[in-house]
């Protein structure tokens, strides 16, 4: 092999090692946080849009001074949990808390209410929606 062949080789060597570095070094896109607000007797937002398969970030607070539910049993049956909990498919809160929970969610409409006494009644229901 020429000197100059030889030459070119070892750049473009180079080159391709500094690219591939370059690129396993970019963070990969911030994963999506969608903020959920439980209060008397709303969920906010309403409903919850969320894409499938797409990991993201369930940020769950309590406005209200009494405990609030979020109880979608199909909807944290269907998806995977990678984070946090929801036993019996509920995120239950006592006034002022708050939790996360990080999950796949599976495609399809779930409906979701708050199982305290009377709060269904009084309009604490919703829909999440996963496209």
């Amino acid at each position: 092999m020429s000197p100059l062949r030889l030459a070119s080789a070892a750049a473009l060597a180079g080159a391709t090692l500094a690219l591939s570095a370059s690129v396993t070094a970019q963070p990969g896109p911030a994963m999506p946080t969608v903020n959920i607000t439980l209060a008397s007797h709303f969920y906010q937002p309403n409903p919850i849009y969320l894409a499938g398969g797409v990991p993201v970030r369930l940020v769950f607070n309590n406005r209200s001074g009494k405990t609030h539910d979020f109880k979608a049993p199909d909807f944290f049956r269907s998806a995977r949990i990678l984070r946090g909990s929801a036993p019996g498919g509920e995120v239950e809160l006592g006034g002022g808390r708050g939790t996360v929970i990080i999950l796949v969610p599976a495609r399809g409409r779930y409906k979701v209410h708050c199982s305290q006494p009377f709060h269904t009644l009084l309009g604490m229901t919703g829909r999440i929606v996963v496209s």
